[in-house]
């Protein structure tokens, strides 16, 4: 989802917080990773402080989300405020058949993309499957589409491979200590 992956640009959130997006460039940049339009540039002044402002209020949803808990009504409202703006849309070209993406917008217009995927994701179907992952160092949301909705890892490549592998070798460890 498009908003939980905004919320990864804090990397080790809650162990290192690393923060990603500590330029106008780095948004830039996001933006286009995330397969959204380019925003105009320069960026107006704040941007970037309402991008983060914007994040942190989806992290928190999240977070609320996960633990059952009840969200602060400000947070939500950063949130609300940020999807008021329209999204870019793309144009049909003359020929009928192909989408032109969008050319660059403000970005008050992207960020109301991220808003409303975060309004779709917390009262859509799904709004029950946001889950925290459990690899012991990553601080990553993610949506558990499992059919069970039993999923514990944002990836079972990467932390939960981590996670099979350390069971492999505890268990090992313990049958070579028993023998």
């Amino acid at each position: 989802m498009l908003c939980l992956d905004f919320v990864a640009t804090v990397a080790k959130r809650d162990m290192a917080d690393r923060e990603l997006l500590v330029t106008d460039d780095d948004l830039q940049t996001w933006f286009y990773a995330a397969g959204l339009p380019p925003a105009l540039t320069p960026l107006a002044e704040d941007t970037l402080e309402r991008a983060r402002e914007l994040r942190e209020a989806i992290n928190h949803l999240t977070r609320c989300r996960v633990d059952g808990h009840r969200p602060d009504p400000a947070l939500i409202e950063v949130i609300n405020r940020a999807a008021r703006f329209g999204p870019p849309h793309p144009t049909l070209s003359t020929d009928g058949t192909t989408a032109i993406p969008s050319p660059a917008v403000p970005a008050e217009n992207i960020l109301a993309i991220i808003a409303r995927d975060t309004i779709d994701l917390f009262s859509g179907e799904y709004r029950d499957r946001v889950r925290r992952c459990l690899g012991h160092d990553c601080s990553l949301y993610f949506v558990d589409r499992s059919r069970r909705g039993i999923r514990r890892w944002c990836s079972m490549a990467a932390c939960g491979e981590k996670a099979s592998s350390a069971a492999y070798r505890r268990r090992h460890r313990e049958k070579v200590v028993q023998d």
